[in-house]
C-alpha cells in the first residue's frame, strides 16, 4: 500500500487511512480572552471568549468572527486535538486518520466516541473537490500534513473558498527553516488556538495543565541522569525514516531524558543511512507503531538485518513501540514522554534497571 507521512519521502512499507465526520453546531461567545498567547496559566481562570479572537498561523495572523461550525480535521493527530476538546459536534469530516493508527486500532479508546460522530470522509489526506464538497468553514492541518507549498491546498488557497485555516504549530518549521526549533509547547499551542478559536479555553487550558504536569514529573525524576542515546526508527529496509530535528520525536526523547541521535540534523522526517544509525550506536530504539508493517515486523527487521542486529538497543532489548498520534504533535505527548523516560531510566521510576551490556 502507498504510504504518506508527515513531511517524508513515499515508502511501499506502509498504509495510509483515515475517517471522518459529520454535524454541525458549537456554540458562541460571551466574556472576554485574549489571544492562544495568554491563554496559559490556570484552568481556573480561563473564561469564554470574546469575538473576534485572533491567533497565529506560523506567523500570520488568522481573526475568527465567531466559532467555526463546519469543521474538518486532517490526520489522526490533529483529529485527537479536537476530540480532545469535545468539539465532534462541531465537525463535518476528517481525513487521513485511520492509516494512521496501529492495525485494528487507528483511534485510542478515549477518542473513540467522538471519533463515531464524525464523518468518514477518505482513507487518505484531504484534495481540493472532496474538501470544498463538504462546506466547511474551518480547516485543521498541518504544512505536508495536508497542506502542500505550491498549490491550491494552502491557507491562502483555501481562504478563497471561505475555509479558513489554523495550521498545526509544528509543521511551521517546514516554511521557516533555520528560524524556529520544535518542542512540545507547540502542542500546547494548538490546544490553546482551538480552544480560543472554538469557545472551549477552559477545557484547552485543563488539558494543557494535565499534560504540563505529567511532564513536570517526568522532568523531576531525570534530572541530572546521563541522558540516553536513541533513534527513531519510523520504517525502510534499504534507508531508515526518521525523526530527527525538527520532528517532535526529538523533543519528546530530550524531555524522557534522552538524546534522538539525529537531533542535530535540522529537518523533519527524512531519509538517512544505516552506515550513519550504525556509526551513532544507539541506546534504545523507538519504532513508530501505525499501520502495516506493525512494529513487531519491524523489530523482527532489526533484530535479522545485519547493519542492525548488533546495535547496543538490539542486544539489549531497548526498544519501544509508539504510535504515530504519540510521535506526532497531539494529546497524547505528554504519555509518550512518561512511557519512552521509563524506558531510558526504569530506576528512577521504581522500576528494575535496564540491562546494559
Amino acid at each position: 500500500m502507498l504510504h504518506r507521512f508527515p513531511r517524508r519521502p513515499v515508502t511501499p512499507m506502509l498504509a495510509a487511512g483515515l475517517t471522518a465526520a459529520a454535524l454541525a453546531a458549537c456554540g458562541s461567545s460571551t466574556h472576554t480572552t485574549a489571544s492562544t498567547n495568554k491563554a496559559t496559566g490556570s484552568a481556573k481562570t480561563a473564561t469564554s471568549v470574546h469575538y473576534p479572537v485572533t491567533v497565529k498561523d506560523c506567523g500570520t495572523p488568522v481573526t475568527f468572527d465567531r466559532a467555526p461550525t463546519r469543521a474538518v480535521s486532517n490526520d489522526i493527530n490533529t483529529t485527537e486535538d479536537m476530540l480532545a476538546l469535545g468539539l465532534e459536534h462541531s465537525m463535518v469530516g476528517t481525513f487521513g486518520v485511520t492509516g494512521d493508527g496501529p492495525v485494528n486500532q487507528p483511534v485510542p479508546t478515549q477518542y473513540e466516541h467522538g471519533f463515531k460522530e464524525v464523518r468518514d470522509v477518505s482513507p487518505n489526506y484531504f484534495t481540493l473537490e472532496p474538501l470544498v464538497g463538504l462546506r466547511p468553514d474551518f480547516l485543521f492541518a498541518g504544512w505536508y500534513y495536508g497542506l502542500q507549498p505550491g498549490t491550491r491546498l494552502t491557507p491562502q488557497g483555501l481562504a478563497k473558498f471561505g475555509i479558513k485555516t489554523l495550521v498545526l504549530t509544528e509543521s511551521c518549521a517546514q516554511v521557516e527553516k533555520g528560524t524556529r526549533s520544535v518542542s512540545i509547547n507547540d502542542t500546547y499551542q494548538d490546544l490553546e488556538n482551538l480552544g480560543q478559536i472554538f469557545d472551549v479555553p477552559q477545557r484547552a487550558v485543563a488539558l494543557v495543565d494535565q499534560m504540563k504536569a505529567q511532564v513536570a514529573v517526568v522532568r523531576k525524576k531525570v534530572a541530572g541522569l546521563k541522558p540516553v542515546t536513541v533513534f527513531d526508527y519510523d520504517s525502510g529496509n534499504s534507508a531508515p525514516v526518521t525523526g530527527p530535528g525538527l520532528a517532535m520525536p526529538t523533543a519528546l526523547i530530550q524531555l524522557a531524558g534522552g538524546v534522538n541521535i539525529f537531533a542535530s540534523l535540522k529537518e523533519s522526517w527524512t531519509t538517512v543511512s544505516w552506515e550513519q544509525v550504525v556509526k551513532r550506536q544507539p541506546q534504545c530504539i523507538i519504532i513508530n507503531n501505525y499501520s502495516t508493517p506493525s512494529w513487531q515486523q519491524k523489530l523482527k527487521f532489526l533484530r535479522s538485518f545485519p547493519a542492525t542486529r548488533n546495535l547496543p538497543a538490539i542486544r539489549d532489548n531497548c526498544v519501544i513501540p509508539l504510535t504515530y498520534d504519540e510521535v506526532t504533535p497531539s494529546p497524547r505527548n505528554a504519555q509518550a514522554v512518561v512511557a519512552l523516560a521509563k524506558l531510558l531510566h526504569p530506576t528512577a521510576f521504581g522500576l528494575p534497571a535496564r540491562k546494559s551490556s
